[in-house]
């Protein structure tokens, strides 16, 4: 297993990062979306984009003031299989 498939792994552990995948699996959204869906604070889900942003598990589309957050369907630890046989989205 990569290092990169360790790194996902470690990052897919924490439960809200899980819940962040699960409200943008279908379609883009905004920070404001996910906290108000998920009743977390702005800053909380900001960190944990970051974290799925660096992993490249999640993609980021500004758009004017806006940036959306969509599920990357293409993200570097699919050879792994960490998201389609350990978790389901």
């Amino acid at each position: 297993m990569s290092k990169q498939c360790h790194e996902c792994f470690r990052v897919l552990a924490d439960e809200t990062r899980l819940r962040i995948l699960r409200a943008i699996r279908t379609r883009p959204v905004n920070v404001g979306d996910i906290t108000a869906a998920m009743h977390v604070t702005q800053p909380t889900v900001s960190y944990h984009l970051k974290m799925l942003d660096e992993l490249g598990l999640i993609t980021r589309e500004k758009r004017g003031r806006e940036v959306l957050y969509a599920f990357n369907k293409n993200y570097p630890c699919k050879g792994c299989g960490v998201l389609s046989v350990s978790i389901k989205l």
